[in-house]
């Protein structure tokens, strides 16, 4: 383990030295993308770590925003249950009123509305081993429980894939249209455990961020696009779950 974070400790600096790198063409490509190119990393459509077992993430330098850990489908009792909650509680799109799109972050701690008629909320349950999504109408009644995570799933992503995470502090910038990245820093962490984790989704600083679109064109226009469902923690909170590595 120690040689493979050196390993991509000495890539990164190596990145670092380039200075500004220009994104190129294709603007859509992200930060992260770019930079695993620019390590030598081949990009993978695996749920595995980006450089052996260490996961790679990247951040906007002094950004206080959420850093998305993994994504995961909930289950219901149908096959589509993201496609239901898109159906039954969306909000007509902003270029399609026509057509229904569900955007929110969900967390255990706050009731959050969903468009004018429904409020959100994450129930942790121990004694079922899940997540569960609450849903309550505007009179605070519980009316739909039917999504939920299994603790089993959840543990096998985060053990999979972020037992080691790498963080990369990245420095924005455009120039006549043209997007430009910096990566300034690197540091890496070992995570504490599925318990702890567990914990941090139940005080708030872990919360579920759903990104449920529609195609507006093409041959599945009024399809659900679903840009998946993310496990998102707040910045502040990552020593919470993750201890630093020293190198």
């Amino acid at each position: 383990m120690t040689n493979n974070i050196i390993e991509l400790n000495n890539r990164f600096n190596k990145v670092m030295e380039m200075g500004w790198i220009k994104q190129g063409e294709k603007n859509y490509v992200n930060a992260g993308c770019i930079l695993e190119k620019l390590l030598g990393i081949r990009a993978e459509c695996f749920e595995i770590p980006d450089f052996e077992e260490i996961e790679i993430k990247t951040k906007k330098l002094f950004s206080k925003s959420y850093i998305k850990l993994f994504t995961a489908t909930p289950d219901g009792e149908g096959l589509f249950e993201i496609k239901r909650l898109r159906d039954n509680y969306g909000y007509p799109d902003s270029q399609k009123q026509n057509m229904k799109v569900l955007n929110i972050s969900v967390n255990a701690i706050s009731l959050l509305p969903m468009g004018l008629k429904y409020f959100f909320k994450l129930e942790v349950s121990n004694e079922n081993k899940k997540i569960f999504l609450n849903i309550y109408d505007k009179d605070n009644r519980l009316i739909d429980k039917q999504t939920s995570w299994t603790f089993k799933m959840l543990e096998e992503k985060l053990l999979r894939k972020l037992q080691i995470l790498a963080l990369v502090d990245v420095l924005y910038n455009k120039s006549d249209n043209i997007n430009y990245y910096k990566y300034t820093d690197i540091n890496f962490y070992k995570l504490k455990d599925f318990n702890t984790f567990i914990k941090l989704i139940e005080q708030g600083k872990i919360d579920i961020n759903f990104t449920i679109g529609v195609f507006r064109a093409g041959k599945r226009k009024g399809q659900t696009h679903d840009h998946g469902t993310g496990f998102r923690i707040n910045q502040d909170s990552l020593s919470d779950l993750y201890d630093p590595i020293i190198i």
